[in-house]
């Protein structure tokens, strides 16, 4: 116990966790000199009248050794016990500490939808109701399943695939009030997907993409084309767009390009990583994405 106490509370963290070696080797000498001395004299005080070969000897260099190891092997022990504890400790205290980093910088990533839907979304729905429009019901309640979406369902780790189309949909006819016959959207759905979880958002970012870049700043008319299909597993989820000559560039869109596109892509590598495939085959006429997602 002696051994043990000096070795893990004082020789270790003093000398030999501050690289001073040297000091180290000289206290451990020491340390075991003394306890052997100890040990010799309660052997010659206690034992002297059970030795048989003579009077019990106060100090014999020749069993140093062997003392040294008796005291000091669970001395070890307990070391490699604590350090293993600590270092478990220290593990689990990084994988919570990246765990953390992970939510706070998926969490920011998830509020990065873009503003400018909402605020136009309100604007149109102001009008319609101002003028009575008979679409203003369903506006309301389109955009109050995409806000419930968005504000709390998207905190969840995973939300059923179906939710996510849902809410795309949502969004495709709240842009599709506002273009009119201007827009022409196309939404496949192929395979049973019912029963698939996603993450959130992601899905819909990639819809949201394609509509800030491929439609907003467009004056002929614009299309989308977009297929969810089942695959064995997970889903393959494409969006082509029709690129046409803008006017004009909004000022976010020009010093910021591909934004919407990282901000996806950082989605993808933090929540399945090695689990995606995504391309992009982009010319002067189109615009393709194409994403790969294992979700089992």
């Amino acid at each position: 116990m002696i051994a043990a106490y000096f070795f893990n509370h004082w020789q270790i963290p003093m000398y030999f966790e501050k690289k001073r070696y040297f000091t180290f080797g000289i206290s451990m000498i020491l340390v075991i000199f003394l306890l052997v001395v100890l040990f010799r004299l309660m052997g010659y005080f206690y034992l002297d009248r059970f030795c048989t070969s003579g009077p019990y000897p106060l100090l014999s260099f020749v069993d140093f050794p062997l003392y040294m190891f008796t005291f000091h092997i669970p001395a070890l022990t307990m070391y490699f016990f604590k350090s293993n504890r600590e270092q478990e400790q220290e593990r689990a205290k990084n994988l919570q500490l990246q765990k953390d980093k992970i939510e706070t910088e998926l969490k920011y990533l998830k509020s990065q939808l873009n503003p400018h839907f909402l605020f136009n979304t309100f604007n149109n729905l102001y009008a319609y109701v101002l003028n009575q429009s008979p679409k203003a019901p369903d506006m309301i309640l389109q955009l109050s399943d995409i806000l419930d979406y968005i504000l709390y369902k998207s905190q969840s780790p995973r939300v059923p695939l179906f939710k996510e189309v849902e809410v795309i949909e949502h969004y495709i006819a709240l842009e599709q009030i506002k273009y009119g016959d201007r827009l022409r959207v196309i939404f496949d759905k192929n395979g049973d997907y019912q029963h698939l979880e996603i993450s959130p958002l992601i899905l819909l970012s990639i819809i949201e993409n394609a509509f800030k870049h491929g439609v907003r700043s467009q004056i002929e008319k614009p299309s989308i084309h977009i297929r969810l299909e089942r695959i064995e597993d997970g889903i393959q989820f494409q969006v082509h767009n029709k690129k046409v000559t803008t006017l004009a560039t909004d000022y976010h869109e020009k010093d910021n390009p591909n934004i919407g596109l990282s901000n996806i892509l950082r989605q993808l590598e933090l929540i399945y990583p090695k689990k995606y495939t995504l391309e992009i085959d982009e010319s002067e006429a189109n615009y393709n994405l194409n994403l790969i997602l294992k979700i089992y």
